[in-house]
């Protein structure tokens, strides 16, 4: 507990919010408080970390010689409900934890903690939201090294109450599956379909990621949480010295009632300069304004809260060289009632590109218009990819603007047509399986198009006469090299060797069990390494039975990153039409990934030491990131995929143990970055199924699409860092 309260406080600014504020910080969760109330001057100063590591109001400094504090610090403790003699009982197990808390001395979102023995993350973190009785239900499966169950505070925790009252159960999984079954009968009974198909493991991977869903809250619920948990902050605060820059706002279509609703939702701007113009007019405004000026195009009937503007300006104020700013969305029905929030990505310019993202009332600046003739009739997503000509493209992750009417559907992205030649070097690592890496070199002779193949198998001592067989059947073709790697499996060493040896600059990673759907999937990963921005490319990878395999990687998720719409069909309508569209991503799987032989030198390849088998495609990308390349997944390059066929699950001790030294390799080399997923809303879920609301978002801070490195300090421990960094990561499961 950290406690410094200090007497005589004289706030310097006559405003008083009666507020508690908590946020997270190198210290911890904190609390900032006068009594029970907020200098307005210092929560302000207080949101940046810097601040609260200072832990004094700057107006107060120095005061008699000594410096006064118009803040109390408390590091919220968290009660212990399980330890390690109970939780151990519980090891792999779903478990139910039930809170009640007529105090609120929890808050209306508590923090569930479970602690892993000898594993980085040490602390994994759930959030539970409570009504308003303060009762609440938590559903979770027991991680791997489960040590200790602890609840700490969240958000506009009470001061002072009774301790609240815990219960935790042990579950059946037959309870699992009613459970499941009552409250998302269509899901559960696609995973009863993978079951029945004969796919275990699916049914087993879907019934899970449903089990942690139901953790997520209504909608409404979510929006009355963070109505009482976020700092109301003054209008006051957006302004700066000088008068801020003029938004102009151009309301399009729509009939007398919407274009009413929308000027009504204008002329409640908390931001001090907004002025309703036709579009048509924005040529001369942008000569006599010169760039400092900003301009929004709303369709009639969208409305705003009070502070939407002022919030998407904030990012744009602080830095003039943004060419635009948008937000989340959800609708607004007649009574105003709120309801189906779409949670976007940074900016993704092929998402834009086809009408998914559907930017709709962005900022933007009005110097970034000059190249459009049409500024009325230009789609939304083609409006801000030419504003990114003149300037990178902020998200603000918050529901500041409503429709009256649903977005318009999205049209499927189209394949493209590369501008190179299909010159590959094909690495494929294997180890026997014969009959497997027979149909993977098979296809990629026979049927896939292409005007140079050079296929290196990497032979991890194949001992099979099966195996010799086939390799001596190719022991003639040009296209095709065996190069021997004696030891232990390692894929991070293979695919270095193979890289070493290519012939072209093209590159591709390949697993022995893939095998392509039809002729054109390999020009597709060319054709999106044309973009000379982009480092990488992966395909949409399928199981015989038609579910994905993989469509991405979303970091965070599985504690490291977990493979995007796992265990789901394309054509179920499950996956919110992502799976018919090209987009940027943070990693995708080395199963299938195009890359360039001079980027793969560049960064230093795969990691041989740290990363053998796991997570070293993802660090491999991240790597890319990290030094401007993109990420790119297409749809267009279809491939079965007979995952781990010839590698095998991850269930002994010994790769039980393996996997845990990457994924605290990955925490300690890549901290933050691993919750800051770009291209994943921060205000989903990392451990239920994809797109799940959370109770509690992460970080709301407006955010490109570039990677966000994390901050290390000379002095700082790894474990303590990494301990840190996991404290709001999901379990791997």
């Amino acid at each position: 507990m950290i406690s410094n309260t200090f007497n005589d406080i004289s706030p310097p600014c006559s405003e008083l919010l009666t507020a508690r504020l908590a946020r997270t910080t190198e210290i911890g969760p904190v609390s900032i408080a006068v009594g029970n109330q907020l200098c307005q001057t210092c929560a302000r100063l207080a949101l940046t970390s810097a601040s609260l590591r200072a832990g004094g109001c700057p107006w107060l400094a120095g005061k008699e010689g000594r410096k006064q504090f118009c803040m109390t610090l408390e590091a919220c403790d968290p009660f212990v409900v399980l330890d390690a003699d109970a939780a151990s009982r519980l090891l792999d197990c779903p478990i139910i934890v039930e809170i009640t808390d007529p105090d609120k001395v929890l808050g209306r979102v508590a923090r569930i903690c479970l602690h892993r023995q000898d594993r980085v993350p040490a602390v994994l973190i759930r959030h539970i939201l409570l009504d308003d009785q303060g009762r609440g239900r938590f559903y979770t499966w027991a991680p791997n090294g489960f040590c200790r169950l602890t609840i700490a505070p969240g958000r506009a925790a009470a001061i002072s109450g009774r301790r609240p009252k815990v219960k935790v159960q042990r579950i059946s999984r037959a309870r699992l599956a009613i459970l499941g079954a009552l409250r998302a009968p269509l899901t559960a009974f696609r995973a009863l379909k993978l079951r029945l198909g004969g796919n275990v493991k699916g049914f087993e991977y879907r019934f899970a990621r449903l089990y942690e869903a139901l953790n997520a809250p209504s909608y409404s619920a979510w929006m009355k949480a963070q109505a009482e948990t976020q700092l109301t902050i003054s209008p006051g605060f957006f302004t700066r010295d000088t008068a801020p820059p003029p938004v102009f706002v151009s309301i399009s279509g729509g009939n007398t009632v919407q274009i009413e609703a929308t000027r009504r939702s204008l002329a409640q701007q908390s931001y001090a300069d907004v002025r309703e113009v036709p579009a048509e007019e924005l040529p001369a405004i942008g000569a006599e304004f010169q760039g400092s000026a900003y301009w929004m195009r709303l369709p009639a009937g969208m409305q705003m809260g009070e502070t939407a503007i002022a919030q998407m300006m904030r990012p744009l104020l602080d830095d003039p060289t943004l060419a635009a700013a948008y937000c989340d969305e959800d609708q607004i029905d007649a009574h105003g009632r709120r309801f189906a929030p779409f949670f976007k990505p940074a900016w993704n310019p092929p998402l834009a590109e086809t009408g998914w993202l559907a930017p709709d009332g962005a900022l933007i600046r009005l110097d970034a218009l000059q190249d459009i003739p049409d500024l009325h009739g230009i789609e939304p997503g083609m409006l801000l990819i030419a504003a990114s000509r003149h300037g990178q493209i902020v998200h603000v992750p918050r529901v500041l603007i409503q429709r009256s009417t649903a977005r318009r559907p999205a049209t499927p992205s189209k394949p493209k047509n590369p501008r190179t030649q299909t010159k590959v070097s094909v690495i494929i690592p294997t180890r026997d399986r014969a009959e497997l890496l027979s149909a993977c070199i098979e296809a990629l002779f026979r049927t896939t198009r292409a005007d140079d193949l050079d296929v290196i198998v990497i032979d991890n001592e194949s001992r099979e006469p099966e195996t010799e067989a086939l390799f001596a059947s190719y022991a003639e073709d040009h296209r095709f090299r065996r190069l021997p790697l004696p030891g232990s499996f390692n894929f991070s060493k293979a695919s270095n060797l193979g890289v070493e040896h290519a012939r072209h600059e093209l590159v591709l990673l390949l697993n022995n069990d893939i095998d392509p759907i039809g002729p054109g999937w390999l020009d597709q990963l060319v054709a999106e390494l044309d973009d000379p921005r982009i480092g990488a490319a992966g395909a949409l990878l399928l199981f015989p039975s038609g579910y994905a395999q993989h469509a991405g990687v979303t970091l965070g998720a599985g504690s490291v990153a977990r493979h995007t719409f796992h265990f789901r069909h394309p054509d179920a309508g499950e996956d919110f039409g992502l799976m018919q569209q090209r987009q940027e991503m943070s990693a995708v799987t080395a199963a299938c990934l195009l890359t360039r032989r001079s980027l793969w030198l560049q960064v230093g390849g795969m990691d041989e030491e740290g990363l053998v088998v796991a997570f070293n495609d993802v660090d491999y990308c991240l790597k890319l990131r990290a030094i401007g390349k993109g990420i790119m997944w297409t749809p267009h390059a279809r491939l079965f995929h007979h995952e781990s066929v010839s590698r095998g699950a991850d269930d002994t001790p010994e790769k039980l143990a393996r996997f845990a030294a990457e994924e605290k390799h990955m925490h300690e080399r890549w901290g933050s970055a691993l919750l800051a997923d770009p291209f994943y809303n921060p205000n989903l879920s990392l451990t239920a199924g994809d797109h799940v609301l959370d109770a509690a978002p992460r970080d709301l801070s407006p955010r490109l699409r570039e990677l966000q490195l994390p901050v290390r300090h000379e002095d700082e421990d790894k474990t303590e860092a990494s301990e840190r960094a996991g404290e709001r990561m999901p379990r791997p499961f």
